[in-house]
């Protein structure tokens, strides 16, 4: 009976720590889009200064 119940709260620890690596997971994610967004915004600032430095010098 024991072994039971040992068996049923290990398996609730599992699906737990799936849940949790599920949610890191997507945590993750998330913050690796925002890096790439920031990233692509930045490289779009720099070209447009590098236009509008040569719209002025000439």
């Amino acid at each position: 009976m024991q072994t039971k119940n040992w068996q049923v709260e290990n398996l609730s620890d599992i699906e737990e720590y799936f849940d949790y690596q599920k949610k890191k997971n997507s945590k993750q994610a998330k913050r690796k889009w925002r890096e790439i967004e920031a990233f692509k915004e930045q490289k779009r600032m720099q070209r447009e200064m590098a236009s509008y430095d040569s719209y002025v010098t000439h």
